[in-house]
C-alpha cells in the first residue's frame, strides 16, 4: 500500500531477509538480500531501523521464526512503520500467515515493498485481491517444490539410491562410498567406483566398490569408519556393552562426524565432532543401511546401491540384542561386579513371619509350571496358601528364619544377588553378594567371583569344550540364499501395494497377501538373527590352552555374557561355624564351594 509520510518524517522500515536451506552456515544468500533492500530503501528514501535476518529456516514447515515474529511485533508496536524484503516469498509461504500480515498493513498503512515486485497497493479492491492471491501462488510453488522433492526421494527409494542428507557415519560424503577404502592391487586411498550389478533374474543385485585407477577390488581400512562399524557390532553380539565401546572409542579419539551448529542469531560454527554418547552409538548401530538395506519409516523395503559395512544377519543379531525389553535405558550406573544381577540366590525359607507377629511356614511347592514354594499360617484354620511375593504384598516386609538350600530341581527365593559393603574386616571394606529379597545369603564377592571363573577357565580350555556347549550347525539353505529369499519377499510387498493401486487386485486379496508375505519374511529374518547370536562361545578360542589368556583380556561385560551363557550360579546357604583349623584374625579367608550350585546350560 502506498502511504505518504507526515510533513518532515522520514519512514523508518525493517529489512527481513531469510533464505530456507544454509547447511553451510554462509549466509551468501541473505547477505545479498540485505544489500539489495538496502539500494531499496535508498530508492524509497526511508530509514532502516533493524535488520532481521533468519538463516536456514523454511517459512513453509511452520515452524516458529524467531526474527519474523520480532518484525510483526515491531510493526503492531510502531517501531516501525513499513517493510522491506527481496520478494514476498521471503516473507511469507503459506497463506493464511500472509492474509493475516496484509490485513496488519491494512490496518496500520504499513509501507511493504520487494525488490523483485515492488510496492504492495492495498488500497484498491483489485491491489487487495492481487497480494492474496500471490500469497496463494506462493503457497502452491511451496508445494509444488515439496512434491518434487518427495517424487524423486520416492524414485531413489525405489531403486536403492541414496536420499542424500548429512554424511552418514562410517560412508563420505555420497553416502555411498564406505570411509575409507584401499585398493588391493595398487593401494590407492581415493577415487573409488561404485558399481552395481543386476542378476539375470533381476530380483536382486549385487554392490561392490572398484578402484577408479586400476579397477581392482577395494577393501575397508582397519581403523577407518566403515571398520569400526562393524567391529562394534561384533562387540554387541559378542556381550560387550555400549558403554563399554563407547569408552574405547573415547579412547582412541573416535569422533561423530563432524557437523555445524546452529547459533542463535541463525549463523552456524565451523564443522566439528564430539564425543560419543551411548544413545548416538546405539542410533548409528541399528541403522539397516550398515547392512546394505534401505528403509523408509521405520521399515525396511529393499536393497540398497551402496556397500554394506557388515553382513545382514550379524546387524539382524545386535538389532535383536540392542532392542531386547530387558535392556537397560539408563547408562549411569555400570555393573562393577562379575555377577551381580547374574547370580541368584538358592535359599529355600522355612519360616516367614509378618510385622503384625503371625507365623507362616513352609508347606510345599504348587503344582504349575513356576512351582513357587508356599506357605500357611501357622495359627490359620483355613489353610489358605501364599507365595512370598503374595505374603509380602498382603502383610509388609517379612522376616525369615529356618533358611537353608533349597533341594536340587526345586525353586527357592530365585531373587538375584547385588552387591554392598559388608562392614570392615582388619581395616579394609568387604564388598559382598547379597540376596535383593532378604539376608538369605551372602558371600565375599572377591572369592565367589574367583571360584566362578576358575570354573568357566577350567570347563572351556577342555579339549571337548566346542562339542559340548557349541550346537552343531543345521543343514538348510546358506546365508546368501536366506538374503536373496528376503528381498525377494520385500519386492514381493512392494508389488502387492501397485497392483492394488492398478485395480489388478482385490483389497482383500491385498491384505492375505501381504500378511503371508511378512509372516514368510518374519520368519527368515528371525533366522538370519539366531544364526549371528547363536555362536557367542564359537567365537571364543574355547577347547584350546590359549582360552586362560584370552579370559583376562574380555571386558567385563563379556565375561558376564559367556556366563550368562555357560551356566547358572546359584548361590546357597552356607554352613553354621568355620571350617576345621581356621584360625580367625590370622588375615586367612575360607570359602565353601558346595555352597554354589552351577547348573551347565545346553547350547541352544
Amino acid at each position: 500500500m502506498k502511504t505518504e509520510p507526515a510533513a518532515g518524517a522520514r519512514r523508518r522500515v525493517v529489512i527481513y531477509a531469510r533464505i530456507s536451506d544454509d547447511r553451510e552456515g554462509r549466509r551468501y544468500g541473505v547477505r545479498r538480500q540485505e544489500r539489495d533492500c538496502r539500494k531499496l530503501a535508498e530508492e524509497l528514501d526511508v530509514d532502516v531501523v533493524e535488520v532481521l535476518i533468519e538463516n536456514d529456516i523454511s517459512a513453509y514447515s511452520g515452524k516458529r521464526r524467531p526474527k519474523y515474529d520480532r518484525m510483526l511485533k515491531m510493526l503492531r508496536s510502531g517501531e516501525a512503520d513499513g517493510v522491506l524484503a527481496l520478494t514476498s516469498r521471503r516473507l511469507q509461504r503459506r497463506y493464511r500467515e500472509a492474509f493475516d500480515f496484509l490485513d496488519l498493513v491494512e490496518e496500520r498503512s504499513l509501507l511493504v515493498a520487494t525488490v523483485k515486485g515492488g510496492t504492495y497497493d492495498l488500497t484498491t479492491a483489485d491491489g487487495r485481491r492481487e497480494a492474496r492471491r500471490k500469497a496463494v501462488d506462493d503457497q502452491h510453488e511451496a508445494e509444488e517444490i515439496a512434491e518434487r522433492v518427495r517424487d524423486a526421494k520416492q524414485d531413489s527409494l525405489r531403486e536403492g539410491t541414496y536420499r542424500g542428507g548429512p554424511r552418514p557415519f562410517g560412508y563420505e560424503s555420497d553416502g555411498v562410498t564406505p570411509r575409507s577404502l584401499e585398493c588391493l592391487a595398487c593401494t590407492a586411498a581415493t577415487d573409488f567406483v561404485i558399481t552395481r550389478t543386476d542378476t539375470e533374474t533381476g530380483d536382486d543385485f549385487a554392490v561392490a566398490a572398484h578402484c577408479g585407477a586400476c579397477g581392482g577390488p577395494a577393501h575397508i581400512v582397519e581403523g577407518s569408519e566403515a571398520w569400526l562399524v562393524d567391529k562394534a557390532i561384533d562387540s554387541v553380539i559378542a556381550g560387550e556393552s555400549l558403554g563399554s565401546i563407547v569408552r574405547r572409542w573415547t579412547a582412541d579419539k573416535v569422533l561423530t562426524v563432524p557437523r555445524r551448529k546452529r547459533l542463535e542469531d541463525g549463523t552456524r560454527t565451523e564443522p566439528t565432532g564430539r564425543g560419543w554418547k551411548h544413545t548416538e552409538l546405539r542410533r548409528v548401530l541399528l541403522r539397516p543401511r550398515n547392512a546394505g538395506l534401505m528403509d523408509h519409516r521405520g521399515e525396511i523395503v529393499g536393497k540398497a546401491a551402496w556397500p554394506p559395512l557388515t553382513t545382514e544377519e550379524k546387524w539382524r543379531a545386535a538389532k535383536t540384542i540392542l532392542e531386547q525389553p530387558e535392556r537397560r535405558t539408563s547408562f549411569g550406573n555400570a555393573r562393577k561386579w562379575l555377577g551381580s544381577g547374574l547370580y541368584v540366590c538358592g535359599a529355600l525359607v522355612g519360616r516367614y513371619t509378618a510385622p503384625d507377629g503371625r507365623v507362616f511356614l513352609f508347606s510345599g511347592y504348587a503344582e504349575d509350571d513356576d512351582a513357587l514354594p508356599l506357605y500357611v499360617a501357622a495359627d490359620g484354620p483355613d489353610g489358605q496358601q501364599w507365595t512370598p511375593r503374595e505374603l509380602e504384598a498382603e502383610f509388609g516386609k517379612l522376616k525369615a528364619a529356618e533358611v537353608v538350600p533349597v533341594p536340587e530341581g526345586r525353586r527357592g527365593c530365585r531373587e538375584t544377588m547385588r552387591c554392598s559393603t559388608s562392614g570392615r574386616s582388619s581395616g579394609a571394606t568387604k564388598i559382598a553378594y547379597r540376596c535383593r529379597a532378604a539376608v538369605h545369603v551372602t558371600r565375599t564377592a572377591e572369592l565367589l567371583d574367583g571360584y566362578v571363573e576358575a570354573l568357566v577357565v577350567e570347563r572351556l580350555s577342555r579339549p571337548d569344550a566346542v562339542s559340548l556347549f557349541v550346537p552343531s550347525p543345521k543343514v538348510g539353505e546358506s546365508t546368501e540364499q536366506l538374503a536373496l529369499r528376503a528381498n525377494t519377499l520385500r519386492v514381493k510387498l512392494d508389488q502387492y501395494s501397485a497392483d492394488y493401486a492398478d485395480d489388478l487386485i482385490t483389497r482383500k486379496q491385498m491384505l492375505d497377501g501381504t500378511a503371508r508375505t511378512r509372516s514368510k519374511l518374519t520368519e527368515i529374518e528371525g533366522e538370519m538373527s539366531r544364526r549371528a547370536t547363536v555362536p557367542l562361545l564359537a567365537r571364543l578360542p574355547i577347547g584350546t590352552p590359549g582360552f586362560e589368556q584370552a579370559w583376562e583380556a574380555y571386558t567385563l561385560e563379556r565375561k558376564r555374557a559367556i556366563i550368562d551363557a555357560l551356566m547358572t550360579v546359584t548361590v546357597l546357604p552356607s554352613r553354621r561355624g568355620r571350617p576345621k583349623g581356621f584360625k580367625p584374625g590370622t588375615g586367612a579367608v575360607y570359602f565353601d564351594p558346595s555352597a554354589v550350585r552351577i547348573e551347565w546350560k545346553a547350547p541352544r
